[in-house]
């Protein structure tokens, strides 16, 4: 998983290394192993990130799940002045984080 331009480098830099090595262009060889390798530590570095934040969410569940009406009051529960109660999956929160961050959204906050 990663995004666009990583998985482009990969394949660019895959496809520039064979024509370097068909054509015994070594330039061109080094400089598509080079792309590639970028490629590939892009995509590791993005992985890396979404199971920080898939980790980070499911700690904020866990913590969540442990909130239970006996602790809140039935009433408080069910009241709107508590929008943080209003509960999203890791999945649902791990999306939304990356619409921030790919619509430059979080940059602005």
């Amino acid at each position: 998983m990663g995004t666009f331009k990583d998985e482009k480098d990969v394949i660019v830099g895959s496809a520039k290394e064979k024509i370097g090595g068909w054509t015994k262009n070594e330039e061109l060889e080094q400089s598509g192993k080079e792309q590639a390798m970028e490629g590939r530590i892009g995509q590791e570095h993005r992985e890396q990130r979404v199971d920080e934040l898939d980790r980070q969410n499911d700690e904020r569940d866990a913590r969540n799940d442990r909130t239970t009406p006996e602790t809140i009051g039935q009433e408080e529960l069910l009241s709107e002045e508590h929008p943080d109660l209003n509960k999203m999956t890791s999945t649902e929160r791990r999306d939304a984080d990356q619409l921030k961050h790919f619509t430059g959204i979080e940059d602005k906050l």
